[in-house]
């Protein structure tokens, strides 16, 4: 019986595996010149993600570069069994502009096009020839409106910035409504390695996928501090309903972290539940 059960497992783990690290199988061609992002010094780029839960589950994004630049992201997800859950890898081919995932429910190509900061300003399904989604930038190349595009919804996320620090996010669709706040306070610790701050919102890809992307400037600025409480819950700010009814609907959570001897942030905690540990790693 044993056998048989791990046998199982193995079958039901390699249906859901993708093609892993290996180079996808692309048709998609086009005439395309890349503009590469640029970064302050003393950025750093991350090579892995971690976050394990208190309960067991945990995702880890292992982020792969040629040279310089953002290769592709590989994300495995595990349940508290540490059963594997889904698995993807995200591809960048910037010699004609696309990004191609490799799910195990499907595989699509987006086509996408940047500013001049070199930050992605739209997301277009090469399969569906529609709209993914839409980003319009500050002249700091801080987002601050994007548009995601489904089958089954649209929504619009409204992002405030304020000298540097994301101040908050607001994400509205239908039958949807979410937001997200920052408290910084003061001595509010630098974002030296220009990672992805807690709680922030993932646009097209999953979350880890965006966060490798942010912190490779494929999503613009990021935050220039970490912040050290973040608000979550339902924003009824466009309802008509006051200021103090919407903060009621917050639920606020500490971040602690842990940094390097040059200031570099390798983990962080946060008291949501169940409780989880994020890890980094850089190149």
């Amino acid at each position: 019986m044993k056998l048989a059960k791990y046998l199982l497992i193995s079958l039901v783990a390699i249906t859901m595996v993708s093609c892993g690290d290996d180079e996808p199988k692309n048709t998609f061609v086009r005439d395309f010149t890349m503009i590469y992002p640029q970064h302050a010094a003393g950025h750093k780029m991350i090579s892995k993600i971690e976050r394990n839960y208190d309960n067991g589950a945990s995702s880890v994004a292992t982020a792969n570069y040629d040279g310089d630049h953002l290769k592709s992201v590989n994300v495995v997800n595990r349940d508290m069994k540490g059963d594997l859950i889904s698995e993807e890898t995200i591809h960048f081919d910037y010699n004609n502009g696309a990004i191609i995932c490799d799910k195990s429910i499907q595989d699509v190509t987006y086509s996408f096009e940047v500013n001049r900061s070199g930050s992605i300003t739209r997301l277009k399904n090469e399969t569906t020839s529609r709209t993914a989604a839409s980003l319009t930038y500050s002249n700091d190349n801080e987002v601050e409106i994007a548009q995601i595009v489904s089958p089954s919804s649209s929504d619009v996320t409204k992002v405030v910035w304020d000298n540097g620090k994301l101040m908050n996010w607001v994400s509205t669709g239908v039958n949807k409504k979410d937001t997200v706040a920052y408290e910084y306070g003061e001595g509010a610790p630098l974002n030296k390695g220009g990672i992805d701050i807690v709680g922030n919102e993932s646009f097209t890809f999953t979350m880890f996928v965006c966060a490798i992307m942010r912190n490779a400037g494929l999503y613009g600025a990021t935050s220039t501090y970490l912040p050290t409480v973040f608000k979550k819950g339902v924003d009824h700010s466009q309802d008509g309903e006051s200021s103090q009814d919407e903060e009621n609907q917050l639920k606020r959570y500490n971040i602690s972290y842990v940094f390097d001897s040059d200031g570099y942030v390798t983990s962080y905690t946060t008291n949501e539940s169940p409780k989880y540990t994020v890890k980094i790693t850089y190149r």
